[in-house]
């Protein structure tokens, strides 16, 4: 074993334990190096000092209300070694529950919540428009944008993975997670529907896949701050 690798297996120590604080944002932005680094260096994680949890467990969102959340609920569990499934409440509400071990869940519930965030805040800005039109920005409008977004996310995340085969690697979803959610009963996981756009629509979709392809790097750079990477 090198110097250069010792060092990494250090920081990722390090970080791992980071991601046990108390604070939220320093936690998650520790974890989300911890991995990046893991999957960088092909880091064999029995190397690393921190005891990693095998267990498949679950994260659990706050309610909901809005269908557009579950789609990018998927894109995002997909992509980060997680399954993610809607838990149907009283009055018309839900939760987006993921599955996967510790680290994976914590990563993906909270880049979940953060995309969620940033696009509410993109409604707000195309409702403003829309309204200053004397239009409507209503539930179609909300999905034309939102299957543009996570369009445009996959596509983020796909040409990742085409740079880096160890990154790819990393980020398939283990057997355990997809063991222990197909053996759950009577689940059924939301899926994308085709519908038919019409111009204005295409506009919004087409700002939601820029959107999205954008994500990932505006993403980091909150995530990652005060962390000094």
């Amino acid at each position: 074993m090198t110097d250069n690798h010792e060092k990494i297996i250090d920081k990722i120590d390090k970080l791992l334990a980071l991601s046990r604080s108390d604070n939220e944002n320093e936690a998650r932005a520790a974890m989300l190096k911890a991995q990046e680094l893991i999957a960088k260096h092909n880091i064999d994680r029995a190397e690393l000092g921190q005891e990693e949890e095998k267990n498949v467990i679950t994260m659990t969102s706050t309610p909901f209300r809005d269908d557009w959340v579950q789609l990018v609920a998927g894109v995002i569990a997909n992509n980060f070694r997680c399954r993610s499934l809607v838990i149907v409440m009283r009055r018309g509400a839900f939760r987006v529950r993921f599955f996967g071990f510790y680290e994976d869940a914590v990563i993906s519930i909270n880049i979940f919540q953060y995309a969620v965030k940033v696009v509410r805040k993109r409604f707000a800005t195309l409702r403003a428009i829309y309204e200053s039109a004397d239009r409507v920005f209503g539930k179609a409008e909300k999905d034309a944008y939102v299957m543009g977004f996570c369009s445009g996310l996959e596509k983020n995340f796909e040409e990742q993975k085409q740079s880096n085969n160890q990154f790819a690697l990393a980020l398939v979803v283990p057997k355990e997670v997809d063991e222990f959610v197909n053996a759950i009963p009577c689940v059924e996981e939301v899926r994308e529907e085709r519908v038919q756009l019409n111009r204005a629509q295409v506009l919004l979709f087409q700002n939601g896949h820029a959107d999205g392809r954008a994500f990932q790097n505006a993403g980091d750079k909150e995530r990652l701050r005060g962390m000094g990477v």
